[in-house]
C-alpha cells in the first residue's frame, strides 16, 4: 500500500528535471563547478590507484577546505553505489525517490543514471517518475520505506519494516536504511551549497584509493573545550517558531525515557561479533553504542566508510563539541529522533558540561527564545533547522551567512557536520533503536596522552 502524500506535480519529467537543475544552478557559488578537474585533483590527497578523469563537483567543494574529508566522501560513495547488497536496480529506484522528496535534481539524475546502467529501459523509468500508484508491486513497499525515511522516519510503521525484513533479509533491509541515510546526507551536501551537475554528467563511480593516512580510521582525543556559559542579557535575532516550543523540554525528556524502553526492529550484535568484520585499527576501542553495533554488524561495507568519512572530518577540523552537539540537538528536535537526541546529551556530558548545564541548555534550545545564545550561535541554529526540514528551500545566502558568522574553514566544517546529523538520524529512526541508559561514549573516546598518564599515576 502507497501511503498518500502531496508529491511535486509531475507534468513531465524531463521539463521539470531541467527546472530543478536550473534553479540549483542558478544559485550555486560556481566556484567548483569552475574548478577543472585536473585541479580538483591536486586539491584531493595524493593516490594509490585512481586519481584521473572528471570529478563529482560536490567532491571540488569540499576539497577546497576539506581535501581529506573530501577523499573519504569519493570512498563513500563508490561504496553505496557499488557494494550495496541491494538489487542495483532497485537501490537505483530507492535513491530516486529519496532525491525526489528532497527535491534534489542533482541526485535524481544521478540515481536515474545508474538505474540506466542496470538495463532499465525508458519506460521502467517513466514509470518509476511518474504516478506511485502505477510502480510494480514488488518495488512499492521498498519505495515507499525510503521516502518515509526521508521526510517522516519516526512514523514507519514496524509492519512494514518486518515485511521487509522477510522478504528482504536482514542485511537487505540494513542496507536499505543506510541507505536512505546516505541519500539525506548527500542531498544536503548538494542543495546547501546549490551545485550544479557536472558538464558531462552524471558521472559513474568513481573507484579511487588514497595514499595511508589519509583515511582515519581510529577515534581521536577530545580536543581541550572552553566552558560556554549562556547569556544572562541577550535578545533573539532570528525569526521566532511558536510550533517549535509546542513539545516542551518536559515532553521531550519522557520521549527519551520512552525511547529506552524501545524494542529495536533488528537484534543488537555484540561487540565480540562485530570486531571480527573490522579492520584492526577500528577495534582499538570496545564499542557499546547500539547505533554503531547495528550498522557495523549489518553491514560492514556500507557503514565502515562512513565511519572513515566522520571521523576523517574530526581530525581535519577543530570541532567545538558542545556547540556541534547543540545544533545536532535542533536536529533530532525537528525531526523527531529521540536515539539521537540522548546521543547529543551524553556527547555534551563528553565535552565536559555537567548534567544541570545540559538540562539548562537543552531546555533554552527547545524554547523559542534562544536570546541566551551568541547571535552567531543563534543563526547557525535556525540555520540547521531549515537545512532538517526543508532543504530545498535554502539559497546561496543561506551559506554565505553561515560562513560569515563562522569563517570559511569552521562555515564548510559546521554545514558537513550537519548534513551528518540527517544520516545519523535516518539510521537511528530506521531501526528504531533503544537508547542506552549508560552514557556509551565516556570510554569510547580516547584520552590525550598525558591525561592517561595522570589516571595511572593516581
Amino acid at each position: 500500500m502507497i501511503l498518500k502524500t502531496t508529491r511535486l506535480p509531475l507534468l513531465g519529467m524531463g521539463l521539470l528535471m531541467s527546472s530543478l537543475l536550473t534553479i540549483q544552478s542558478t544559485r550555486a557559488d560556481d566556484s567548483a563547478a569552475a574548478v577543472s578537474d585536473a585541479e580538483g585533483w591536486k586539491r584531493l590527497p595524493k593516490t594509490e590507484r585512481g586519481g584521473e578523469g572528471p570529478l563529482p563537483v560536490w567532491a571540488k567543494a569540499v576539497a577546497a577546505r576539506l581535501p581529506r574529508t573530501a577523499a573519504a566522501m569519493l570512498e563513500l560513495d563508490f561504496a553505496q553505489r557499488t557494494k550495496s547488497p541491494l538489487d542495483p536496480a532497485l537501490r537505483a529506484k530507492m535513491r530516486w525517490v529519496i532525491a525526489s522528496a528532497n527535491r534534489c535534481a542533482y541526485t535524481q539524475a544521478y540515481a536515474l543514471a545508474d538505474l540506466k546502467r542496470t538495463g532499465a529501459t525508458e519506460a521502467a523509468i517513466k514509470t518509476l517518475t511518474g504516478d506511485p500508484e502505477q510502480w510494480p508491486e514488488a518495488d512499492r513497499e521498498p519505495l515507499e520505506f525510503a521516502r518515509l525515511l526521508t521526510v517522516a522516519a519516526p512514523t514507519i510503521p514496524d509492519a512494514l519494516f518486518a515485511r521487509l525484513r522477510e522478504k528482504y533479509g536482514d542485511k537487505g533491509v540494513a542496507s536499505m536504511v543506510l541507505l536512505a541515510a546516505y541519500g539525506n546526507f548527500q542531498d544536503r551536501i548538494i542543495l546547501g551549497l546549490g551545485l550544479p551537475l557536472e558538464v558531462g554528467g552524471p558521472l559513474p563511480p568513481i573507484d579511487v584509493k588514497f595514499v595511508p593516512g589519509t583515511i582515519q580510521m581510529t577515534p581521536l582525543p577530545q580536543p581541550p573545550q572552553s566552558k560556554q556559559h549562556l547569556l544572562e542579557s541577550g535578545e533573539t535575532v532570528v525569526d521566532r517558531d511558536p510550533e517549535w516550543s509546542q513539545a516542551s523540554y518536559d515532553e521531550l525528556q519522557a520521549r527519551l525515557e520512552r525511547q529506552r524502553a524501545r524494542t529495536p526492529r533488528l537484534p543488537i550484535p555484540s561487540w565480540d561479533d562485530v570486531k571480527k568484520t573490522l579492520p584492526p585499527a577500528m577495534t582499538v576501542r570496545p564499542i557499546k553504542i547500539v547505533w554503531t553495533l547495528v550498522c557495523l554488524g549489518y553491514v560492514p561495507e556500507l557503514a565502515i566508510p562512513w565511519n572513515h568519512a566522520t571521523r576523517t572530518l574530526w581530525a581535519e577540523s577543530k570541532p567545538d563539541r558542545v556547540f556541534e552537539e547543540s545544533l545536532f540537538w535542533i536536529q533530532t528536535r525537528a525531526i523527531q529522533c529521540n536515539y539521537c537526541m540522548g546521543h547529543c546529551e551524553m556527547l555534551m556530558e563528553v565535552a565536559g558540561l555537567d548534567k544541570k548545564e545540559i538540562a539548562e541548555r537543552t531546555r533554552r534550545l527547545a524554547s523559542d527564545d534562544w536570546s541566551a545564545f551568541p547571535p552567531a550561535e543563534q543563526r547557525s541554529y535556525a540555520y540547521a533547522r531549515k537545512l532538517s526540514k526543508t532543504p530545498w528551500a535554502l539559497t546561496a545566502d543561506d551559506y554565505k551567512a553561515l560562513e560569515k558568522d563562522l569563517g570559511p574553514d569552521m562555515g564548510l566544517a559546521t554545514f558537513w557536520w550537519l548534513c551528518r546529523g540527517l544520516y545519523m538520524t535516518r539510521v537511528s529512526d530506521g531501526f528504531q533503536l533503544p537508547l542506552e541508559r549508560e552514557n556509551v561514549f565516556q570510554n569510547f573516546y580516547p584520552k590525550k596522552p598525558e591525561d592517561e598518564a595522570k589516571a595511572k599515576s593516581r
